[in-house]
Formats: structure tokens, sequence, C-alpha cells
């Protein structure tokens, strides 16, 4: 799902686990199938970044805003590519996707029958924001939740 229309999926490349990764990870994408990464998870994939052409996050239920947060987390650190949400996506949540970061959505046959095209609006107000000059976490923010309760 691309904005307003359900598109062929042209990603034939597949994709890798993280932990798979090799240090020149050129020409594949990333499957992150738990957007909750620990700190060393979370330096390797900021470095790699660069080198990744699609990096896909697995939402897991329906209200995941770690996937939002580490959406948002993977644009701040400079990512121009393609960002792929997939798993428990709905589509009127199709906006707070987009604003994440997400600039994609991949669905599997049983969602878009489920889902039909129609009901993936943009909200007509919204417009994706230059990545130039916000703000850049460390880490993603749940991450960083998670490091605090064990101070």
């Amino acid at each position: 799902m691309k904005d307003k229309t359900f598109v062929p999926d042209d990603w034939h490349a597949g994709y890798v686990p993280l932990a798979a990764l090799t240090d020149w990870p050129d020409g594949v994408g990333v499957d992150l199938s738990s957007p909750e990464l620990g700190a060393r998870d979370w330096a390797r994939l900021a470095m790699l970044l660069p080198r990744l052409e699609l990096v896909r996050i697995r939402l897991r239920h329906f209200g995941d805003l770690a996937a939002l947060d580490l959406a948002h987390a993977i644009r701040a650190a400079g990512y121009d590519g393609r960002l792929r949400a997939h798993g428990a996506v709905l589509a009127r949540a199709y906006t707070l996707i987009r604003c994440s970061g997400f600039s994609e959505v991949e669905l599997d046959h049983a969602q878009a029958s489920r889902q039909p095209a129609e009901h993936w609006r943009l909200d007509s107000a919204w417009q994706p924001i230059p990545r130039r000059g916000i703000w850049v976490p460390s880490q993603p923010a749940a991450l960083r939740r998670d490091d605090a309760e064990h101070r």
C-alpha cells in the first residue's frame, strides 16, 4: 500500500534478520520482527542504515507504539530509504503510520481483501516533514524508557 492505492510488491531481494546482516549489506532489506531493540542492536542498525535499501518493521499489534517510535528514530537518524510496516496494520491508522516515518505498508491478500484501497486514506492536511534539523535520538524511545526503568 502506498498513498491512495495498492501497488504490486516490487521488492524481490528478500529480507535478512538484523542479527544475520553482514557489515556490507548492500542491496538487502532488513526485517525487524520486533521493534524493541537493545542498545547493541540499535547501534548496529544505525551503523548499517546508509547501506540498507529497505527496512521492514513488524507491528505486533494494532497499538504497537514501539514500532512507530522505531520508525521515527530511524528517520531521525537520517535514513531516507524505504521504510515498510507490516503485520497488524489498520487502514484507519494509515496517516499515523506515515507520520511516524513509514513510506509504505505491506499487506497480505487477506488483509487487502478486508481493508480495500479506498479505506487507506491520508489525512488531507498531512504533509511529509523535511528530515533536516530535527532532533536525533541516540536510541529509540522504547529503549530509553527500558533503560530508565533499570537505573
